[in-house]
């Protein structure tokens, strides 16, 4: 295709500046660029193009000079710019896709600008093309990659953004509202942290490296209360200086997953009763104890804590006094100890507290104490009120060259001598005590051995009637037939009793031999009267205890009439107070009686005696034996005698003890005066003799 020009007559009277000349101008300009270009006049004709626009064919090739370029543009959008253009002098651009002989097609970016005249018309439009097909496709590339990044943020609400560390501008991606929302900032990038979250996420700033990404999981700083967590990846990006000039964060909101997570550890590291810390929680918490313990010599403390009596609850008010008991224990402990330290319930009532960052064993047993303040208080439940105590063994790392993980056996021990000494107390840690434990421990297997081996037998001490002077019947005493120690006498062995599973062995086997026993002397005619068989707390928690006595009975053939059952007050007004009165009401209904021993070592009183079926009390030795106690000696057979139970004095030893004792209207007698417990063999050759 030809570049001819199409020649404008030139004004008269305008020198070199008419448009005809300007118009010539143009022309020639056009015709002689390094570039493509054309030329278009008011009538949309072509008057001139470039040898580039030629070779590259920017116009269709049956279109030649001077016809009206609109038939070019196939996009009536282009017709109309291009008028627009003509008219107005409104410049416009557009891409196309040229194909040149017959090769791969090519972009070409196309610009059209207005010359105009003094008076504002349109003299011409001047048209330049240039091949961008190299950069249209990286253009293009990168609004795809763009329009990917923005779905892929948009498809995971996910947010960007950036904040310009040298003018304080902020962008966001737009692509999550609602966490833009709050993960924008007006000074500082912390102030969305919340501040529970705020030190830790500070920490973890300042130790952050420029050109690094690093890892935050915080809550959101929000106004209206609702907790949001989210996950952030930043990094601060270098500048030619090597100087931090943007900071950059990615946001995702992890709340779901952040509960989700929550909820599982619920399950593998909280006690679903209490809320409170599980064993395994602990377990990881003592471990970061030692180690600290060890890198820095941090001096921590381990406290261990149990219920007393707390199986006795839960079988007489029920179990759901039980977990309010726990429940209402386990915000005692949050009221007694700082907020930073381990709280954990072990389970069953068992609970265990870790304390850091102490200075003395003082820093230890305040809280302690303030616990047992605490404990001193009623807890309501179900219209009830009950008071509770525990047991408490605390243990102190101090020794740095000591092995901190003997700790836990540590406060166990100490816990084992809290209850020794009586329960409701709380007991330090000392060496010595390890001996004794490993002593307990083994008198327990002994005892077990012993049990299996049938060494425990019964002696019988005989109950003297003052009134008759005549033997009323006998007391049933456990004895340990020891092959290397000999008769060995219940105070040997009393861990024994105060653990609840030879508690209850014993108790068994006692009162089976006991009713063998009398089968065997009434089988040979022997006038025993009545024996007295001890029975522990562990055997009423049953709650069958009247049934199974009787169902003994019968099947040994032994009346009613025979047996005295003997609880201490401790028991009769305990943990099983109530389980207690309606089996021995049962028993007393049956025609066995009932003794209450030991009465004065305890806590009961007598007028809580009135609520319950007693035929004997019994007054313990200690009070017999000790002259400055006539007093109290005097008063119980006064009333006792007044509610119609009859009193029997335990541990006379002399004729003095035993005059006093008739002088103030005593109706029994037990101890050494009259004979020490025998074994069965010898009680009828005794009850032949007495009164001779």
């Amino acid at each position: 295709m030809t570049s001819t020009a199409v020649r404008h007559p030139v004004s008269a009277g305008r020198g070199d500046q008419s448009p005809g000349f300007q118009m010539e101008a143009f022309e020639t300009f056009v015709r002689h660029a390094p570039f493509a270009a054309a030329l278009l006049d008011d009538a949309f004709r072509l008057t001139a193009v470039s040898a580039g626009w030629t070779d590259h064919a920017l116009t269709p090739q049956d279109m030649g000079i001077g016809d009206d370029f609109r038939r070019a543009l196939l996009s009536p959008e282009d017709v109309g710019s291009l008028e627009r253009c003509v008219a107005f002098g409104e410049p416009f651009s557009r891409y196309r896709s040229i194909a040149v002989n017959g090769g791969e097609p090519r972009i070409w970016r196309t610009e059209f600008a207005a010359t105009r005249l003094e008076g504002g018309r349109t003299q011409a439009v001047v048209i330049t093309a240039r091949d961008v097909s190299g950069f249209a496709a990286t253009a293009l590339k990168a609004e795809r990659d763009q329009q990917r990044l923005k779905m892929a943020l948009e498809l995971d609400d996910l947010m960007v953004r950036e904040y310009d560390l040298k003018t304080g501008e902020v962008y966001c991606s737009n692509t999550s509202p609602e966490l833009e929302r709050w993960c924008t900032f007006k000074i500082d990038p912390l102030e969305i942290v919340h501040p529970d979250d705020l030190e830790r996420v500070a920490e973890l700033v300042r130790n952050r490296k420029d050109g690094e990404a690093q890892v935050f999981e915080f809550r959101l700083n929000r106004d209206d209360g609702v907790e949001t967590w989210v996950r952030s990846v930043g990094k601060k990006f270098l500048g030619a200086d090597g100087k931090p000039e943007r900071l950059v964060n990615l946001f995702k909101d992890i709340t779901d997953r952040r509960r989700a997570t929550e909820a599982v550890e619920t399950l593998a590291f909280k006690d679903p009763l209490t809320g409170l810390p599980n064993r395994a929680y602990f377990q990881r918490k003592f471990q970061e104890a030692v180690d600290a313990s060890e890198l820095v010599g941090e001096l921590f403390g381990l406290i261990m804590i149990d219920v007393d009596h707390f199986k006795d609850i839960n079988d007489t008010l029920g179990h759901d006094a039980g977990d309010a008991l726990l429940k209402r224990l386990s915000e005692m402990l949050h009221a007694a100890f700082r907020a930073g330290d381990t709280v954990a319930r072990l389970g069953g009532d068992e609970f265990a507290v870790i304390l850091r960052g102490l200075h003395s064993e003082a820093d230890m047993m305040r809280p302690v104490a303030a616990l047992q303040e605490l404990l001193r208080r009623p807890i309501e439940h179900a219209g009830r009120s009950f008071s509770v105590s525990a047991s408490i063994g605390a243990a102190l790392h101090g020794d740095l060259d000591a092995d901190p993980s003997h700790m836990i056996k540590n406060a166990d021990i100490a816990l084992y001598r809290a209850k020794d000494e009586g329960r409701n107390r709380s007991v330090v840690f000392t060496p010595a005590m390890r001996s004794s434990l490993e002593q307990r421990i083994e008198l327990l297997r002994d005892v077990r051995a012993a049990i299996t081996a049938k060494e425990f037998v019964l002696y019988y001490q005989p109950v003297i009637d003052l009134a008759s002077n005549s033997v009323a019947g006998f007391e049933a005493l456990m004895r340990w037939d020891h092959p290397e120690q000999g008769i060995l006498t219940p105070d040997r062995f009393m861990a024994a009793f105060e653990d609840q599973d030879l508690s209850l062995k014993l108790g068994d086997l006692a009162f089976e031999s006991a009713l063998k026993q009398m089968r065997d002397w009434m089988d040979q005619g022997v006038e025993f009267g009545r024996v007295a068989v001890n029975i522990s707390a562990a055997q009423f928690r049953s709650g069958r205890l009247a049934e199974e006595v009787q169902e003994r009975l019968a099947r040994w053939n032994v009346p009613c009439s025979r047996l005295t059952i003997e609880v201490t007050e401790n028991v009769y007004m305990g943990w099983g107070a109530e389980m207690v009165a309606d089996t021995v009401r049962a028993l007393h209904k049956a025609g066995v009686m009932i003794a209450l021993d030991d009465f004065g070592t305890g806590y009961a009183s007598l007028a809580n005696l009135r609520h319950f079926p007693i035929d004997r009390l019994k007054i313990d030795k200690s009070f017999v034996q000790n002259i400055e106690d006539a007093a109290i000696v005097k008063a119980v057979i006064t009333l006792g005698s007044s509610m119609g139970m009859k009193v029997v004095a335990e541990g006379v030893e002399d004729q003095a003890q035993l005059d006093a004792l008739a002088g103030y209207g005593c109706d029994q007698i037990q101890g050494y005066h009259f004979s020490r417990p025998m074994p069965a063999e010898m009680a009828p050759g005794y009850l032949e003799r007495f009164g001779t």
